[in-house]
């Protein structure tokens, strides 16, 4: 089968997306609850940490750009330890979309779908993810390019809009307060989702000039790192660090906010509707990743058999294993973010065995001369 290209303005796209939608949407009320005004330094930190966890992941890559990582892993450590560690990876992704079908849903019911029953909800995205899914990696990426630049924009959008309400004497403890503890438990919890750019590794074979993919993801980061930004700020200058923590979504609190006429009130449904369909790009990719895995480790090459299967089964989960906001904050509080750290490291673990390996067949070959 002829492997599908992405480009590397795709995956600089898709990633963006996948990043910032993510953080705006849901991450902002644990950011501050955390670490109030340092949550623009945690924001930063988790940044160039989830940066390291995707260098690696691309120097490896780099070493065997046309071979999927899932068949050359059991070169370098071993059919025994690679496949448990593949599992690991596929249960973390699961875990990752799971949560994010929880959320989707939840955000539906609580201000659009109210009374709706949540498995009527999960179902219909459930639908859309998979056929994105089905239609092969290109239709993932396409999806993200076609969305980037309309989504980019309304997440741009409403820092400008709320500005005069912005109280400017709050600014002087987001510019000189710095404490490296309080910032941490932002960046940990970030650095967790800034390192999902590490599973790029996934699909090297398909991306056109290889060689460009960690500037690509630098690119990525930095565009997300800012949108964050900028809807941290706003928040912290309007609400502070206490009343915006205490919000399930502060983000859509500020839409309300703002409202001074019609056409913001307008606004509002339609912007919430573009950063739905970015999740849904992200859950795309999550589902194609683990598609991908699970075909690979069984030696075939059609992803789909595996979309629709993968795609009930986090959409049951989703609604079976969280039931409510107060438990959702305590299992995020709890050891998933280092599950997610966790599997995000293993292509550190894979890199520095292989450079190991490397170095010693290198010396053992220069003593036979």
């Amino acid at each position: 089968m002829e492997l599908q290209s992405v480009t590397q303005g795709q995956l600089f796209k898709l990633f963006a997306l996948h990043l910032f939608s993510t953080m705006v949407a849901f991450m902002l009320g644990i950011m501050l609850q955390s670490s109030g005004y340092n949550a623009p330094l945690g924001v930063l930190t988790g940044a160039l940490l989830g940066l390291a966890y995707a260098y690696f992941a691309c120097k490896l890559g780099l070493r065997r750009p046309d071979r999927f990582f899932i068949e050359y892993g059991p070169e370098i450590v071993g059919r025994w330890l690679h496949y448990p560690l593949l599992l690991f990876i596929v249960l973390s992704n699961l875990l990752i979309a799971i949560i994010n079908f929880w959320e989707l849903q939840d955000v539906m019911i609580q201000f659009y779908l109210i009374s709706t029953p949540p498995w009527a909800v999960v179902s219909i995205c459930c639908l859309c993810v998979a056929y994105t899914v089905r239609f092969g990696v290109k239709s993932v990426f396409r999806a993200a390019e076609g969305l980037f630049f309309v989504s980019l924009l309304s997440f741009l959008l409403i820092p400008f809009v709320v500005s005069e309400n912005f109280n400017w004497f709050s600014m002087r403890g987001i510019a000189t307060y710095f404490n490296v503890r309080e910032a941490w438990p932002t960046a940990y919890y970030t650095s967790s989702v800034f390192g999902e750019m590490s599973f790029a590794l996934f699909i090297f074979p398909y991306l056109t000039s290889p060689g460009k993919t960690f500037r690509s993801l630098i690119a990525s980061t930095l565009v997300a790192a800012a949108v964050v930004l900028l809807h941290i700020v706003p928040l912290l200058l309007i609400f502070g660090p206490e009343l915006s923590s205490n919000l399930n979504y502060p983000e859509l609190e500020l839409l309300r906010f703002m409202r001074s006429g019609s056409f913001l009130e307008t606004l509002d449904p339609a912007l919430i509707a573009l950063w739905l369909i970015s999740l849904f790009v992200k859950l795309a990719f999550i589902v194609y990743v683990i598609a991908l895995i699970l075909a690979r480790s069984l030696r075939l090459k059609d992803t789909k058999p595996f979309v629709f299967p993968i795609t009930v089964f986090i959409a049951v989960c989703s609604l079976v294993i969280v039931k409510s906001d107060t438990q959702f904050r305590s299992m995020i509080g709890g050891g998933i973010l280092t599950v997610f750290w966790i599997s995000e490291l293993i292509p550190i673990v894979y890199y520095l065995v292989d450079t190991l390996r490397r170095s010693w067949s290198q010396r053992k070959e220069a003593a036979s001369e």
